[in-house]
């Protein structure tokens, strides 16, 4: 769903099966930018996405049972604007809306309840990602993930973020987060791997790759051969840098039981 302006229309749109709403998780930041600027457009988006006909933003969520067959079919739902604007009630009934993202969002302090609603309204939601989104300063980041009971891939490309964020991001999400990617994140603190070691206790990791200036070759080493993790025989996906100065990471895991 995108909507070009409050005052004007919104757009709903969804993807066509899993693998395709899977892609959507790993596209480049600047495709999500391309996608809503077609569909504003009012020019066909291409690929796995279905346009469907706009109807007043003004009438959206309270009039939406009218376009069932619209919303039988949304599995993807994009947001980029204000969260304020956004009236959740109208899509309680919404059960196959399994992806969540936001896009360009200028989140402020008081939203974080917003989204911590939408992670009640949207309690099937698997796959939430927040894409060139700023927050505000004082915002309590544990409010990007909390609401989701279900989360099963988590993605961040925006903004400072620290250690107590993934190590609550993980606690959390124990018993269903798969993957977590922080692409584009200027992380902070120095306690990232015993975070890490400590909260993937026990549990597969697939795909590891991190970049940090505080991470020592003592460390390192120590994490690598640590006998709490998993790690694949093949140690290709996994790579560990302490040359860079800014902490970028992707984890595939697989959930405890």
């Amino acid at each position: 769903m995108h909507h070009v302006n409050a005052n004007t229309a919104v757009e709903f749109f969804y993807f066509r099966d899993e693998n395709e709403r899977s892609l959507m998780f790993h596209w480049p930041s600047d495709d999500y930018a391309a996608l809503i600027l077609r569909c504003g457009d009012g020019q066909s988006a291409g690929g796995p996405v279905t346009s469907a006909r706009q109807i007043s933003y003004t009438n959206a969520f309270y009039l939406c049972a009218q376009y069932a067959e619209i919303c039988g079919h949304l599995a993807a739902l994009v947001i980029s604007s204000n969260l304020s604007v956004y009236a959740t009630d109208g899509f309680t009934y919404v059960d196959r809306l399994t992806t969540l993202v936001l896009h360009g969002v200028r989140i402020r302090e008081a939203d974080q309840y917003t989204l911590a609603e939408l992670g009640t309204v949207y309690f099937n939601v698997l796959d939430v990602m927040y894409v060139k989104c700023s927050l505000a300063s004082r915002f309590d980041l544990k409010f990007l993930h909390i609401g989701f009971g279900q989360l099963r891939r988590f993605r961040a490309d925006h903004n400072a973020i620290g250690v107590r964020f993934l190590e609550d991001l993980l606690h959390a999400h124990q018993g269903t987060l798969e993957t977590a990617v922080l692409g584009d994140c200027t992380v902070t603190g120095d306690r990232w791997i015993d975070v890490l070691s400590d909260k993937l206790r026990g549990r597969t990791i697939n795909r590891l790759s991190m970049h940090s200036a505080y991470f020592t070759d003592r460390c390192v080493n120590k994490f690598l051969t640590s006998a709490d993790l998993v790690l694949p025989s093949d140690r290709s996906n996994v790579t560990i840098d302490n040359d860079l100065r800014r902490i970028s990471f992707s984890i595939d895991i697989d959930p405890l039981r």
